[in-house]
């Protein structure tokens, strides 16, 4: 069976990454069976070639790590269930709105809420700890980690931006992911494909969360986009 390491669940997310959570929302789209295990972040750098998750070892021992790395595996290995039909054109459209995702409605719309404003900050780390009573020797490790990945917010440049600019790229990509759904059932039409899952596992870091930040809102009133979400929950229980 594939094992997916991933750090923890909580709100409505099989892990509080999205990129994990993108592989586990394939995974199911696609019927792969698989289990998960919780990394031990102090071994993370050691265990994983970017000091990143998502990673998954195959049956067979193979390790791949990085989000769209992984399906492309997955793809390869136990066929592209999600392909049937699927145009060159439309695989550069999907591998466009996955990077966009990826390398930029990450940043903008989970890194910022959740990692820069404090007040959010405190949130998380109580969901990551499971408590609001945060032990000390926790607080300083996720202190640390929190530092990390606000040095590479800073060192691509979002860290210079104020929270009003970072957020208005936000909205616009969630105008672009709205306008380009449109009335479809999925996101490239009648049937859903591979993107659908990178598509669902930012929505759903973003509308489900329980921080408070304008993005959050703004894409809630997608009403075209909360009725998505709402058929993804009905088909592959994600």
């Amino acid at each position: 069976m594939i094992t997916l390491y991933q750090y923890l669940p909580a709100w409505t997310v099989p892990c509080i990454s999205p990129y994990v959570t993108k592989v586990a929302y394939y995974m199911k789209m696609t019927g792969l069976t698989y289990d998960t295990k919780p990394q031990d972040l102090t071994r993370l750098d050691k265990d994983t070639p970017a000091g990143k998750l998502p990673c998954i070892v195959d049956t067979d021992g193979t390790a791949v790590n990085d989000s769209t790395h992984i399906i492309e595996y997955l793809k390869d290995k136990y066929g592209d269930k999600l392909g049937e039909g699927v145009t060159a054109q439309d695989q550069a459209t999907m591998m466009a709105f996955n990077r966009m995702i990826d390398e930029h409605t990450y940043w903008v719309a989970v890194i910022q809420p959740r990692w820069r404003e404090t007040e959010n900050w405190e949130k998380y780390l109580r969901i990551i700890a499971g408590t609001d009573d945060v032990p000390a020797g926790l607080r300083s490790f996720a202190d640390d980690f929190r530092f990390r990945i606000l040095n590479e917010f800073m060192n691509g440049g979002w860290g210079r931006m104020p929270a009003d600019v970072i957020y208005r790229r936000a909205r616009t990509d969630i105008d672009t992911l709205s306008n380009f759904l449109g009335d479809k059932k999925f996101f490239m039409g009648d049937q859903p494909r591979w993107v659908d899952a990178p598509v669902l596992s930012i929505l759903r870091h973003i509308v489900d969360t329980p921080f408070n930040f304008d993005t959050k809102d703004y894409a809630g009133s997608k009403k075209n986009l909360v009725g998505y979400m709402g058929r993804m929950k009905d088909k592959f229980g994600i």
